[in-house]
Parts: C-alpha cells; sequence; structure tokens
C-alpha cells in the first residue's frame, strides 16, 4: 500500500480558493505542478535561482517539497545527474521531513500511535545527512540549518541542540521569516516550551524586523498560538463560561497596542518580501478575532488574494479555505480572484 496519493492533475484549489499556495510566484506555481507530475527537474532550475536570496530560498524549498512529498527517492537519484549536489541534497532533506510528517499526522502526541511514531521516527532520520552535506556545500546558506528545526522538533532533541542549530540560523540570517516561524513552533507549549517563551521569541523577532520587514507577523503568529491553546484547553475541560469570558476579555488595550505597533512597523514602509502573502494572512486572521480591529483585518485580507496556505492561521481553525472564506464573510469582504492577487 502505498503511503503517499495524489490524482493525476490534482491541484490545490477550492472554489475559486487555491490552497496551499500562499505566495505570488507565478514560477514557482508552474515549477509545483511539474513536480506534482514528477518533472522534478523543473524544481531544481527553481532552486537553482536562489543561492543569493535565502528568503526567496526557503519559501521555494517549503512549496517544492511539500509538491515531492512521496518522491523523496527520485530525488536522491538526481544526485548522479549534473545538478547543483546542494541543491539536490537540500531538497531531498526537507522532503523526507514533509514525508515524516505526513506519516505522523497533525494530531497532538498522545493521539498517534505508537506504529506510526516507529515510521515517523525511522523516516525522519534520514533527512539528517542530507541537510547536514547541504550545509556543508553552501557553508553561508541559512536554511538547511531552518530545516533542521523542523528535524529537531520531531526528533525530540533536547534543548540545548535545539538552541545550537538555532544559533547556525541566525548567524548566517537574522531575520529569516521561515526561520523565526519554527523556532517560535519548537518554543510553543504544544512542543514542551511555554507561552512565555514563544512570545519572548516573538517579540524579539519584532524589534530584530527592519522597518518595512514581515517578520513582525511573528507577534501575531504567537497570539494565535495562545488563543487556540488556551480555547482548546478549555473546551476539553468543559468549561463553557471560561471559554467565552476568555475570548471577550483577551483583546486588552496592551494585546491590540502591541499588534498595532508590530504591524505598523512592517506596513508603513513595507517592501515586497516573498512571504508578504503568509504574514498578510496572520496579521488579518488575529485583527478578525477583535470588532475594534476589522478595519486592519479587512486592509490585510485585501492584500491575499484568493492564496490560502494549508497550515496557520486559517487551518489551525478547520477546512483553511473555509475559515478564510468565513473571515471575509465577517468584514463584509467581496471573494477575491487570483487576478486580485497578481495585481497587487
Amino acid at each position: 500500500m502505498r503511503i503517499f496519493r495524489r490524482r493525476k492533475g490534482e491541484r490545490p484549489a477550492r472554489g475559486t480558493l487555491i490552497v496551499g499556495r500562499a505566495w505570488k510566484d507565478v514560477a514557482l506555481d508552474a515549477a509545483v505542478e511539474a513536480v506534482q507530475e514528477g518533472y522534478l527537474s523543473a524544481g531544481t532550475v527553481l532552486l537553482g535561482e536562489t543561492h543569493r536570496d535565502p528568503e526567496l530560498r526557503s519559501l521555494r524549498l517549503d512549496a517544492l517539497s511539500r509538491a515531492a512529498v512521496g518522491r523523496s527517492q527520485a530525488i536522491a537519484q538526481l544526485l548522479d545527474g549534473d545538478h547543483d549536489r546542494a541543491d539536490v541534497l537540500l531538497w531531498l532533506g526537507r522532503t523526507v521531513i514533509d514525508e515524516a510528517w505526513v506519516i505522523r499526522g497533525g494530531s497532538l502526541a498522545e493521539s498517534v500511535g505508537e506504529d506510526r511514531f516507529k515510521l515517523f521516527f525511522a523516516t525522519l532520520s534520514g533527512a539528517h545527512d542530507p541537510l547536514m552535506e547541504a550545509a556543508r556545500l553552501r557553508p553561508e546558506d541559512p536554511v538547511p540549518w531552518e530545516s533542521m528545526i523542523w528535524l529537531a522538533m520531531g526528533m525530540q532533541f533536547d534543548r540545548l541542540e535545539e538552541d545550537a542549530i538555532w544559533d547556525e540560523v541566525v548567524s548566517r540570517s537574522a531575520t529569516l521569516f521561515s526561520a523565526h516561524w519554527a523556532r517560535l513552533q519548537s518554543l510553543a507549549a504544544k512542543w514542551g516550551g511555554s507561552h512565555e517563551e514563544m512570545f519572548a521569541h516573538a517579540r524579539e523577532a519584532v524589534a530584530l524586523a527592519p522597518p518595512g520587514h514581515p517578520l513582525t507577523a511573528m507577534l501575531a503568529l504567537a497570539h494565535l498560538e495562545h488563543l487556540l491553546a488556551e480555547e482548546r484547553r478549555l473546551v476539553e475541560e468543559n468549561k463553557v463560561v471560561a471559554y467565552v469570558r476568555f475570548g471577550l476579555k483577551y483583546f486588552s488595550d496592551q494585546v491590540v497596542g502591541e499588534l498595532k505597533d508590530a504591524e505598523r512597523r512592517w506596513t508603513a514602509h513595507a517592501r515586497p518580501h516573498p512571504r508578504d502573502v503568509e504574514a498578510h494572512h496572520l496579521f488579518g486572521a488575529i485583527f478578525v478575532r477583535e470588532p475594534t480591529t476589522h478595519d486592519l483585518a479587512a486592509r490585510h485580507l485585501r492584500q491575499v488574494g484568493n492564496r490560502v496556505g494549508r497550515g496557520a492561521p486559517w487551518g489551525y481553525l478547520g477546512d483553511p479555505a473555509e475559515e478564510f472564506a468565513a473571515a471575509l464573510g465577517r468584514l463584509r469582504l467581496p471573494f477575491p480572484s487570483d487576478d486580485d492577487l497578481l495585481m497587487l
């Protein structure tokens, strides 16, 4: 039985929303479709264009690795060709990580069976050597080390080991968006960290972000993580009244103020960035939860066109397309088209 299944010609679209492609990169759209059809050379071409741009490199690696889930052995065969060896090893390692997480599933640890955990660990361990070799071949590249954060989380490295990996990232790129996202996850309570550690990291990211950089959206992500974790706990404890009160009281003047400050640090001087769409979704998702900030939520969600990521923020709440569509309805925004995004 095949673990990874793909219907021929499958596209990540639901109605007029395109799920799983939260970017403005038309070339990446084409490469993802090619890789899904088995034309892996399209992926090496796209990665080959990113050697001097870690932000673009990390985005394209994320997308191409998800597109290649179930094809890691075919990627490994590219090492025998004339492709850039560091690019292929990086892609191979990250694809193995994604394959492992598909095996594990997105559930909390207590709901994952022993046999599935064994297969998860066995698969995930295969990403270590390709990533370390990719890092050796391109010592200035932070992206292999970013991928190691996800490997370390899955393999349950201790904090000292995780901190050492993080040091490798920031010594090469202190503001890499996707690396800060991964680090925030590793510090979250659900992965053995705490709300305090997670928020400390998010606020440090805001302070590090140059004016006009979407890294400030890490604060929105931290608040979403906290909200959802506490709401989940209250539901599990059947504390309905406490659940309602928590939602009503969460957005204090202090919380709203720091979110607005972080948002302005980006948008007042915004420059084009590969992660713009994701950052707009994060700010839109947190601001839509508070009626007094619906104007800001609308401002951000007008910038994303019909592109929706599979995970945070909307995938945390349920079906990402349905949750995003519900947010648009709550804000009375028109349903977008792909042309809306490409014209921004």
